[in-house]
């Protein structure tokens, strides 16, 4: 993907704006005054340095001699994309605590449109609904300011943090990196004009001598030619930059086998002994919640001892057992949630932030109405799931060495290879509590850090292990976890085929890596199967099925996974839509994921239960006109051979017979 020189020049500039230092695209108040009024007088430093190949670094230093505040940006110019990515850093570098730093905007910039028409491309979060990660697009009108947040402080709760500015055939991608509560603005101030403000939701806070402060992580990705071309620059980017790495390798992600907790580790083993004698291809076997402390399971977080009623001998015969076919073992914790009575409400109270009882939002077990209107503010801001649930500091440098020492011992004694990191309850509240008058966002910010600085020493610590970031299903997704953590378990919203495909469909336009799944893989069909197809599968078995099914179903399991497994490359290459998003029973839903580094692609047909129709067509996207295409039906292996510029123009024609039904057509230029 070429950059064009329309792309080239919306970089330059906004890096020439942050090079000039006088009116740089972020924006603070300080001392009641406004950030472009004091920058002009401040003390100024440039310096850059080629960090490689492909990226230059800058870092941008303003400072106030007055009163020893230093304002330094570390951005990061990428050669291969259109982009740039920063951070600021606030620190005090005086003897005396700095008069109140307000509304910090790591990103205020003004966008024009000639046309006068400016689109926004986002997408709703996961709250354990149907309507997770569903794709909206909204004009934006003269005067009208439209704010997002993800509201509770996990960071792709109601919204994700991506967004796509469309104006009319060029545009910009925005990004936010920060695992907290987040905000973006974007105001039409004039015809052609259209300002966008990112950082943090709440920031009125001092510093204290010596102290320094970051903001949220921001990405300009700049686009031509349409929105679509721009979603893909951004998959694309994220593969090259933010992806996380297994022992210097970038991260394939994997098949995973999913189990509970509470079982007993002899059924255990004879699941992973029948997954090993029919050859299923897992390549990670998850033991999710319950394996510690007690019943339930959410009543128990902070005592992280290992049952022994469950596992007598640990996990060391089971983490032998997976290695030793070539498999690997994932486990379950929630650090952050402490239950109260549990060994770590004891033993760390002061490491514990707490709320007061009119503070508290429950949603289950005692709310579960998922149809009813008010479910959004309570799931998004649950912070209670047992009564009197804590939070552990991990903006506690003290807390923080504890919990990484903690996990660190666990996952070298368990042998674990995937640390499935869960976060079951909304941070906001915890924090705001927890915050001065003259400190609102402190908290929030030592937190953030304590959280990346946890994730990264466990990385540095143990290089073959990947972290699954679930919070509730994936409710924290954004710029800097990406690259740290994968959500392998993108919804806790689990209701059949329509509700994943749409999930997937969504999902797709923003990040490349990912999992879904939770099928019961021996009754699951094709089209079931097909429906939560993404960069990486989560699957079980009925042990009754398995039984009574025999060779047959676990045939039926391998056959599906084995075929999965050859086109899983797919889902790392350009993503087209190539039907609206749609919830409806009677329609067909279907995409192109395409690899134009192999010359070839994938298209994924869903025909849904009521649709009345047997066939359709498809126009695919990007292909060479002039080349010839063999296309293939994987079910049938039928063959034929078209013109992309035929595929383009008349279509791709599918026909499907059943309700519900599927098809997956490969195709390579020839």
């Amino acid at each position: 993907m070429n950059v064009s020189p329309v792309e080239t020049a919306a970089v330059q500039r906004v890096l020439t704006r942050f090079i000039s230092g006088t009116d740089p695209p972020f924006s603070f108040t300080y001392g009641g005054r406004f950030s472009k009024d004091l920058l002009r007088n401040w003390d100024f430093a440039h310096a850059t340095r080629q960090l490689d190949g492909e990226r230059i670094e800058h870092v941008m230093l303003h400072n106030d001699s007055e009163t020893g505040l230093q304002v330094r940006c570390i951005l990061i110019e990428y050669r291969d994309f259109p982009a740039l990515e920063w951070v600021l850093y606030f620190k005090n570098a005086s003897v005396e605590t700095t008069p109140i730093i307000k509304s910090i905007q790591a990103l205020d910039v003004v966008m024009h449109c000639q046309r006068n028409r400016f689109t926004l491309h986002y997408a709703k979060g996961a709250l354990a609904s149907i309507d997770d990660f569903m794709p909206i697009q909204k004009d934006l009108n003269l005067d009208e300011e439209f704010l997002l947040r993800p509201g509770g402080g996990r960071s792709s709760s109601e919204f994700l943090p991506f967004f796509n500015i469309e104006m009319e055939e060029e545009g910009v991608i925005l990004a936010i990196g920060w695992t907290g509560e987040w905000a973006a603005l974007f105001k039409r101030s004039s015809g052609n004009e259209l300002r966008l403000q990112a950082g943090m939701e709440t920031t009125n806070l001092r510093l204290y001598p010596g102290e320094e402060i970051r903001s949220p992580r921001i990405l300009l990705l700049f686009w031509s030619k349409d929105w679509m071309r721009g979603q893909n620059m951004l998959r694309r980017f994220i593969l090259t930059h933010h992806r996380p790495s297994v022992d210097g390798k970038p991260l394939v992600a994997p098949v995973f086998f999913s189990s509970w907790g509470g079982t007993p580790a002899k059924t255990h083993l004879d699941t992973i002994g029948k997954i090993i004698n029919h050859d299923l291809p897992v390549e990670y076997y998850w033991i999710d919640a319950e394996w510690f402390g007690g019943q339930p399971w959410w009543k128990n977080v902070g005592n992280w001892e290992v049952r022994e009623d469950l596992y007598p001998e640990g996990f060391k015969e089971i983490a032998a057992t997976l290695h030793k076919s070539g498999r690997k073992l994932s486990l379950w914790f929630e650090p952050e949630r402490v239950c109260k009575d549990t060994p770590w409400y004891r033993e760390h109270c002061n490491w514990l932030l707490k709320i007061k009882s009119v503070d508290t939002v429950f949603s289950w077990p005692h709310y579960f109405d998922k149809n009813d209107p008010a479910w959004v503010f309570f799931e998004s801001r649950r912070n209670q799931i047992a009564e009197g649930d804590a939070l552990f500091n991990l903006g506690n440098p003290e807390a923080r060495r504890f919990l990484t020492d903690f996990i660190s011992n666990r996952i070298a004694e368990f042998h674990i290879d995937c640390y499935r990191h869960d976060a079951n309850i909304a941070p906001l509240r915890f924090w705001r509590n927890a915050d001065s008058e003259d400190r609102q966002g402190i908290t929030e910010i030592r937190y953030v850090e304590g959280l990346y600085a946890f994730w990264d020493d466990l990385l540095q610590k143990h290089p073959n292990l990947i972290i699954d970031n679930c919070a509730s299903g994936g409710r924290r997704i954004d710029l800097e976890t990406i690259g740290r953590s994968t959500p392998f378990w993108s919804t806790d919203f689990i209701d059949g085929p329509v509700a994943n495909q749409c999930h997937v469909y969504g999902l797709l336009l923003w990040i490349p890596l990912f999992g879904a799944g939770g099928l019961n893989m021996a009754k699951a069909d094709d089209y079931a199967f097909r429906s939560v197809m993404c960069a990486s599968m989560v699957f079980t078995l009925g042990i009754e099925e398995s039984i009574s099914g025999g060779e047959t179903v676990f045939n039926s399991v391998r056959k599906k996974l084995n075929q999965y497994l050859s086109i899983r490359k797919f889902y790392y290459g350009d993503y087209y839509p190539l039907t609206p998003y749609t919830q409806s029973e009677e329609a067909w839903m279907a995409y192109q994921l395409d690899r134009p580094d192999l010359a070839e692609g994938l298209v994924v047909v869903l025909k849904r239960r009521l649709s009345p129709l047997t066939d359709a067509v498809f126009r695919l996207r990007e292909l060479q006109p002039d080349a010839h295409y063999e296309i293939t039906d994987l079910d049938t292996g039928e063959k034929r051979t078209l013109t992309g510029k035929e595929l383009m123009d008349e279509g791709l024609k599918v026909h499907l017979a059943k309700n519900p039904d599927s098809t997956l057509i490969l195709y390579r230029c020839r």
